[in-house]
């Protein structure tokens, strides 16, 4: 072996050195993943009074909705128990940083808590939809989109964001909370209420026959993701990433969550057929 020979052999062999451990780590899913296997359990955040994302039997103690299918099913997937953790959106993330759980389906991301956890790509994508009386016809956007149609939404929202991005030349009602719009609905003090599709079809529920949920063209959604704790370079959240992946292209995710509206009284039936998650 010459002397070049022996550099380029040796600087090989330094690198296949310093890349391999992380090569491993990414494909084992970092640190978390890890944890999760040696533990032998997957701890996933749960809130009751949140169907259908979350809802416990208070009498039996056991818990039911989507998220909780999804959980099941993650654990599954990676080989180990399934161990349910209570806690609160608000408390969620302090409780990914201090190792109470690993995972919290459902968490919307944000720029801040962003700092703190990983977010997955969406598991759900939550479209903006359109309550309003059966006698109404809506298309699209631009049938709204004009002051005499009274448009309310929740002050502070994801929905009242869209609204006012959207629909700028509507009369915009934005009130205190979703309990305070259905009201100005039925009062007449409104015409529609913009919602996100998995409250619309609840509220549209609850509000008996003489209302229906529409989806306007162009459809938009407002995406719905899963944190995770933080790992040094994301190991896994991007292990959860393909795993989410694989399910909503299955449409297992979409079957989920259909399946979970029932804990709350809507059936397959009462969607809109165009709605998909």
């Amino acid at each position: 072996m010459n002397r070049r020979e022996f550099i380029q052999t040796a600087l090989v062999g330094s690198a296949a050195v310093m890349f391999a451990p992380r090569l491993s780590w990414a494909v084992d899913g970092g640190a978390t993943l890890k944890a999760i296997k040696e533990r032998g359990v997957l701890r996933i955040g749960v809130f009751n009074g949140t169907a259908p994302y979350y809802q416990k039997n208070l009498a039996t103690g056991d818990w039911a909705g989507f998220c909780v299918s999804m959980g099941k099913d993650l654990a599954e997937y990676i080989g180990v128990q399934l161990k349910l953790v209570e806690t609160t959106w608000g408390n969620s993330v302090m409780d990914l940083q201090g190792d109470k759980i690993d995972i919290m389906f459902a968490l919307s991301n944000n720029p801040e808590r962003a700092k703190a956890v990983d977010f997955t790509q969406a598991m759900m994508d939550n479209v903006f939809t359109i309550i309003t009386s059966k006698d109404r016809e809506i298309k699209n956007w631009e049938d709204l989109n004009k002051p005499e149609i009274r448009v309310t939404v929740d002050l502070g929202s994801t929905q009242d964001l869209f609204a006012r991005r959207t629909l700028p030349n509507c009369t915009l009602v934005a009130l205190k909370g979703a309990d305070e719009t259905i009201i100005a609905l039925q009062s007449g003090r409104a015409d529609v209420i913009l919602q996100v599709a998995l409250m619309s079809v609840v509220t549209t529920h609850k509000l008996g026959g003489k209302y229906k949920v529409f989806i306007p063209e162009p459809q938009d959604s407002q995406p719905t993701t899963i944190g995770v704790r933080k790992d040094a370079n994301g190991e896994f959240r991007d292990y959860v990433d393909v795993w989410l992946k694989k399910r909503r292209e299955e449409g297992k995710v979409n079957e989920w969550i259909v399946s979970s509206l029932s804990l709350v009284g809507v059936q397959p039936s009462d969607l809109p057929p165009t709605l998909k998650f």
